[in-house]
């Protein structure tokens, strides 16, 4: 897509890897990363209570972190292009690199065997299984003299400041592999050493034969900075993912970080300049902010892993990422304070769940430091925000400012006991859905309050809701009920709900309670009931996410008859799973991981939906 002459800014530039490194804009000067600040501090205003929000949770630490974590990668990616003449091949008497750190990017791919199998997997699971037999056959047209059982990596050291990409291919013989590419590289030529030289493209690669490993490089005198044995750097990586990478932020010069910072803080400075409007101050502060925390998680993280798996024999998807803090900084201690915590709401963890979510966790000084330095910023954004909305009166402006701010601090309070614990489930049957959530609050009753205040606001609007307050007490639990009339022409949500939703509330002393229409009554009960329990079981994981298709999709189903639907309901009757996505996040020392898994029944469901939709589109006529 062309660029625009007012933005010269573009969709794909934001995973372009050389968006840093671009010239500026012919028509408006300013650079990308000036533009790309602009555009991110432009929608941050248009959104400003999912910034409040971002800015009081744990999402923004690991939102922080991928963004630096991408862009200290796109730095290093474009150090490659611009070291182009410096990394021209070395002649043979020339002396070894004076410095090499260890390797700042490990890379590691499944050896060809575990490929193919777990290629043919998902080929089959999605329904399309020819392309995993191309694949076989490929692989055993082209890969003649690899052995299969040993995975490929590549190690990223700096020689000298510059990166130096080295690959580790699993062969005895290069040379009979070599042979099968003449025919796109031209003939192999044979130093005296032995080194192989071949042209690939407009680059020169040398290749030496160590034992049973070819070692790849572009510069001839680092192939002696490969290991004498890749198997004890690559093979656990390579045997548990099929395509794996780990970061280590530490081995990348200080300056070259520092660079980084420079890039972004200059972009940022002249996104700035362009701010206008009546919360320009505010969106700067709040900027200014977000770069103090992106500093900090350039130059205090230790290491970054990502890990993708095509689990062929436990017949699931599993991507793994986890990152780490370098010991004794500030961002270590803020994970050294997170760990799990027993936790009131641990039943909607159940095997019956068509979903649920739990979050059990300590919260550290630190996190909540953080979360409170945007805080007053967010609020007057926000309040700026509600006030451009011609809908809204000055008075309903000031109203609506008023409970974002009692929401926000009523959350902060609850942060300052140091916790985070709350569960939420859903079950379905045919043609009943429960849903039912918990969570701890610091204080109940001003929860109930803010709903009491909230109804006061509305009370005489037609459209408002209706309210009944203290309607009666479980546990301890005061009970409240919320009303709303569905409109006509919303005939699905008539379908689950009847003309009127009815949400149920209960607050504690140091609880919130909701259940969605009154079939949810008795499993928020039930929830009462667990969290007023002795001996709360100390939560496995930080937070856990569960969701399973088959239930929904039979009560989506048993609501209204649909063939794409009955399709799924059907692919997923043959699986050994109910379409189960999973997450779980953890706490590491001085960090945090992440495991994504998506089992097979899901996988079955997607792909058995793809081909029923296309399989329409022909019928229709719409190639």
């Amino acid at each position: 897509m062309p660029r625009t002459k007012s933005t010269c800014l573009r969709a794909s530039d934001f995973i372009e890897p050389a968006i840093f490194l671009k010239p500026n804009c012919p028509v408006t000067g300013k650079s990308y990363i000036a533009r790309l600040f602009h555009h991110l501090s432009t929608q941050r205003r248009k959104f400003p209570v999912r910034r409040l929000l971002t800015h009081i949770t744990p999402l923004r630490r690991f939102t922080m972190f991928t963004l630096a974590a991408t862009l200290t990668l796109t730095s290093l990616g474009g150090a490659v292009g611009h070291a182009q003449e410096k990394l021209a091949p070395v002649p043979s008497d020339s002396q070894p690199a004076d410095q090499t750190t260890e390797p700042v990017v490990i890379v590691t791919l499944g050896s060809l065997n575990q490929l193919t199998q777990d290629i043919n997997y998902i080929t089959d699971a999605f329904g399309v299984p020819q392309f995993g037999g191309t694949f076989e056959i490929m692989s055993g047209m082209f890969a003649r003299g690899i052995d299969r059982d040993l995975p490929v990596g590549v190690l990223v050291p700096l020689v000298d400041g510059a990166p130096e990409p080295i690959a580790m291919l699993p062969t005895s013989d290069v040379k009979q592999v070599l042979k099968q590419l003449e025919a796109q590289t031209g003939p192999v030529d044979e130093l005296d050493d032995g080194t192989l030289v071949i042209n690939v493209g407009a680059n020169v690669v040398f290749i030496r034969q160590v034992g049973n490993w070819a070692i790849v490089a572009r510069n001839r005198n680092v192939l002696d900075q490969a290991p004498a044995d890749p198997t004890a750097i690559i093979s656990a990586m390579g045997t548990d993912y099929d395509l794996a990478i780990r970061l280590d932020l530490q081995q990348i010069p200080a300056q070259v970080r520092d660079a980084l910072i420079g890039q972004l803080r200059q972009g940022f400075n002249q996104a700035m300049q362009q701010q206008g409007g009546p919360d320009a101050d505010q969106a700067r502060q709040m900027a200014e902010q977000s770069m103090d925390q992106l500093e900090q998680v350039v130059s205090q993280t230790d290491d970054l892993m990502i890990g993708l798996n095509i689990d062929g024999s436990n017949r699931e998807i599993v991507l793994d990422a986890s990152f780490t803090a370098v010991p004794g900084t500030e961002l270590a201690t803020v994970y050294q304070g997170q760990k799990p915590i027993p936790s009131s709401y641990s039943m909607v963890i159940r095997d019956d769940a068509a979903g649920y979510l739990h979050a059990a966790s300590s919260i550290s000084p630190e996190t909540l430091k953080q979360a409170k330095a945007g805080i007053e910023n967010a609020l007057k954004m926000a309040g700026s925000a509600l006030g451009q909305i011609d809908e809204l009166s000055e008075a309903d402006v000031e109203d609506a400012t008023d409970m974002i701010k009692r929401i926000t601090d009523l959350t902060l309070k609850s942060y300052e006991d140091g916790k985070v614990d709350m569960g939420a489930v859903l079950l379905t049957d045919a043609n009943v859905m429960q849903f039912a959530l918990g969570t701890y609050v610091a204080d109940g009753a001003e929860a109930a309050s803010i709903v009491k205040d909230i109804a006061n606001k509305l009370e005489g609007r037609g459209d408002a809701p209706r309210f009944e307050f203290d309607r009666d007490t479980y546990k301890g639990v005061v009970l409240h009920l919320i009303e709303a009339d569905i409109p006509a022409d919303a005939d699905e949500l008539r379908k689950v709900f009847g003309e009127t939703v009815r949400v149920h509330l209960g607050t504690g002393e140091k609880s919130l309670y909701a259940a969605l229409g009154d079939a949810s009554v008795p499993l928020m009960m039930e929830m009462i009931d667990s969290a007023a329990g002795d001996n709360q079981p100390t939560a496995k994981h930080l937070a856990q996410f569960e969701l399973n298709m088959m239930p929904i999709l039979q009560f989506a189903q048993s609501i209204e008859s649909n063939d794409a639907i009955l399709t799924m309901i059907d692919s997923l009757s043959r699986a050994s799973d109910a379409g189960t996505l999973r997450v779980l996040s953890s706490a590491i020392d001085n960090g945090q991981s992440t495991r994504i898994v998506i089992r097979d029944g899901m996988l079955r469901a997607i792909g058995a939906a793809y081909r029923q939709a296309q399989q329409k589109k022909m019928q229709e006529g719409n190639f």
